[in-house]
């Protein structure tokens, strides 16, 4: 009898010994999975958050450049403003056609690069873009008044004209400048 028990005992500590080390198996692979799952999930994270990162720069370089785009063809749709405003041979349909056709959407494409370096820039871009502003403003102002001026200076409105498309485009380099230090 002494034999069953001690047989039966033996047992009852082989089927023990055998469900702890099934559930330190257990938790062992447990433990493993929830440490390969954090792993991956903080590598799923970082590889998120640098595709992100590259998408935003893209962006910024889209619209960094159409801005710098943008503003060379306004400079030289309001350049052409100012010659036909100035240049006493030309007649009225060439300064209206200069304004309207070639100057007014120049003007349209570069508030709306304006705006989206404001929208996707960096701070610093979008301060820049801000002060920028008042320049273009200065200039749309000063053209607007030359072309419907019925007396205009000329030398005086050309000397006026120059300085302030010059600080234009002082502040927009600024911004592209800035742009290339921090973006590209």
């Amino acid at each position: 009898m002494e034999e069953q028990e001690h047989a039966s005992g033996t047992v009852r500590s082989a089927r023990r010994g055998t469900t702890l080390a099934a559930l330190g198996g257990a938790l062992i692979g447990a433990l493993t999975g929830l440490a390969g799952s954090v792993l991956l999930y903080v590598q799923a994270d970082k590889t998120q958050r640098t595709t992100s990162q590259a998408r935003q720069a893209d962006v910024r370089r889209a619209a960094y450049a159409g801005l710098g785009t943008n503003f060379q063809t306004f400079k030289s749709e309001i350049q052409g403003v100012r010659n036909y405003v100035t240049a006493p041979v030309s007649t009225q349909e060439e300064r209206e056609h200069q304004y309207n056709d070639r100057y007014i959407p120049a003007y349209a494409k570069l508030t709306q690069a304006e705006v989206t370096v404001r929208l996707v820039g960096t701070d610093s871009g979008k301060q820049a873009m801000a002060r920028s502003v008042t320049l273009r403003e200065n200039l749309r102002d000063m053209v607007a008044a030359a072309f419907t001026a019925t007396t205009l200076d000329n030398l005086k409105f050309t000397k006026e004209f120059n300085v302030a498309l010059m600080k234009y485009e002082q502040a927009i380099n600024a911004i592209l400048d800035k742009a290339t230090e921090e973006v590209l």
